[in-house]
């Protein structure tokens, strides 16, 4: 099984060994609940303040990060922003950038974690479980794209979607270029998160 989305692959796998740095102290201040200082990020990165923010600018480049008057407020798929995507982690009230994140974040950090999303054919509500980072009795089916891509907030994320049947995912790709992607289930895409986030995760 790939490590990740080919996206991500392309986007971070040439990025020099402090952005992984900068990425894993944001990332898990984070999951707090309270947006980063990149001074408190440098600090635990064990950079200067200057080639921290440097390494979040490149970050956030590519779409992995989202920055507020000099405060972290959005790493790796994980925001204090609200947005379509709602995860609770262990009590802590959080919201993603897409519908994979839910499922990926939740099963890397072994969390007990309710997400909340919509279908993305029909807007039913859609609710995920997961229980020490294993997901528990979903029946969503999710899409994951694998494309090429220089963005990943902006043109991976808006496809990474949960629909509450299969039938709704076919619906939703007709019409659109599917080659590029898969279908998988929750089970799946909780396996290709644990691949992704386990880096970052404490």
């Amino acid at each position: 099984m790939n490590e990740g989305p080919r996206c991500w692959d392309e986007v971070l796998g040439s990025m020099p060994e402090a952005t992984l740095a900068v990425r894993r102290a944001a990332f898990r201040q984070l999951l707090s609940g309270r947006p980063a200082l990149i001074e408190t990020v440098a600090d635990e990165a064990g950079l200067s303040a200057d080639a921290a923010r440097d390494a979040v600018d490149l970050v956030v480049s590519v779409g992995m990060a989202e920055v507020d008057d000099g405060t972290i407020v959005g790493m790796d798929g994980l925001t204090t922003r609200r947005k379509r995507h709602r995860l609770v982690l262990d009590g802590v009230e959080l919201w993603t950038w897409c519908a994979y994140d839910i499922v990926g974040i939740a099963a890397a950090v072994g969390a007990e974690a309710v997400g909340r999303t919509q279908c993305g054919a029909c807007g039913r509500p859609i609710e995920v479980v997961i229980r020490e980072g294993q997901p528990d009795g979903s029946t969503a089916v999710g899409w994951l794209p694998d494309g090429s891509c220089a963005n990943i907030m902006e043109e991976f994320c808006p496809s990474a979607l949960l629909f509450c049947s299969p039938a709704h995912l076919d619906e939703w790709g007709a019409g659109r270029d599917t080659t590029s992607g898969a279908a998988l289930d929750v089970e799946a895409l909780a396996e290709r998160g644990r691949s992704f986030w386990h880096q970052l995760v404490p």
